[in-house]
């Protein structure tokens, strides 16, 4: 190794240990200090609905440290989550709490990162989240997703932006078709194809959630569904679990509002191929999911992953190929056949 590449590791060395120890001054001294006690860290930097699968996890780990201050630690989008579910008392977005962690241990009660299958070097996912997560920490093992609070506010916010655009809530169908990992996505002439399907029999009030941006990529162009009314950045992460409570069926790819739609207990179709829903959700909530069974299937789950990013050796065939009359079938068995 160069000269020059030794210097710029110690520099990034140096710089991430001065943002940890500038935590430990702004955050939990402070706790130290007010209490007396020293406060226990949650941490999951990823998406939102990882972050729902590590609630029952952080609830049960919570009565460890009773009095203590808790802290969850993620991407700062997602803080609405564990401040609904009621698991901290305070949440941070510091990418690189893991440092503090390590280094000033002494100053935590506790330190908890939710480590996934996936995530780990050498091993897989076997099992949903919610167990694995319960699992890695020795606490009784729970498969469900834990219901999430639909709170008045999220309510009436959610009722605001549905009244602007004008729809039926009596038969409530919202729909997820990304962004995400462009592989975990179906394509848009699917989704065309569906919508009109459901529309031609009936089903009319139907609205396409989610935000126009990745988590790590920024900002990217969303289109509208033709036939669905575009609720695409309307909602705050409050009134989306609201929304979703609301509705009669909600469709989609793996995605955090999946996940919201299964801590609501929302009727649900999920749409998978290169994750498999055995390793999300529950055997109860995700038995009428759609999943394309081709021979590289779950290519998430395996070491070495064969998707890599954003790229497939296989032009996303899992995705591409599942059926429109499949998917339409099991969102028919879901609805309640309309009034005349």
């Amino acid at each position: 190794m160069s000269a020059g590449s030794n210097q710029s590791t110690l520099a990034a060395r140096l710089s991430r240990q001065a943002a940890a120890l500038g935590y430990v001054l702004g955050v939990l001294l402070p706790v130290l200090v007010k209490t007396g006690r020293r406060p226990v860290i949650f941490s999951r930097w990823t998406g939102m609905g990882d972050i729902i699968c590590t609630l029952p996890a952080a609830r049960e780990l919570k009565k460890r440290h009773p009095g203590a201050t808790f802290i969850y630690n993620c991407h700062p989008d997602f803080a609405a989550v564990p401040k609904l579910a009621g698991v901290a008392d305070r949440v941070t977005a510091f990418e690189d709490v893991g440092v503090v962690g390590h280094w000033y241990k002494f100053l935590l009660a506790g330190f908890y990162h939710f480590a996934h299958g996936d995530d780990l070097p050498g091993q897989a996912s076997r099992e949903p989240m919610v167990t694995e997560f319960c699992r890695q920490f020795d606490l009784p093992v729970l498969e469900e997703h834990p219901e999430l609070p639909v709170t008045a506010a999220g309510r009436k916010g959610a009722l605001v932006v549905f009244a602007k655009k004008k729809l039926d809530l009596s038969a409530l169908v919202l729909i997820h078709p990304g962004p995400s990992w462009p592989v975990r996505e179906w394509p848009r002439e699917c989704w065309t194809r569906l919508v009109a399907a459901l529309r031609a029999r009936g089903f009319t009030g139907i609205a396409q959630l989610g935000v126009a941006r990745y988590m790590n990529f920024g900002q990217v162009a969303v289109e509208t569904i033709p036939g669905a009314v575009s609720l695409v950045d309307e909602l705050s992460v409050e009134e989306c679990i609201a929304a979703i409570a609301q509705a009669k069926l909600f469709i989609g790819i793996d995605s955090g509002l999946l996940h919201i739609a299964a801590g609501t207990r929302t009727p649900s179709v999920g749409l998978f191929g290169m994750t498999l829903p055995e390793y999300r959700f529950s055997k109860d909530f995700r038995k009428d999911f759609v999943v394309n069974r081709v021979e590289c299937a779950g290519c998430e789950h395996r070491k070495p992953r064969l998707h890599w990013v954003t790229g497939c050796p296989f032009d996303i065939k899992c995705m591409r190929t599942l059926g429109v009359d499949e998917v339409l079938r099991a969102c028919l068995a879901k609805l309640e056949p309309l009034k005349k």
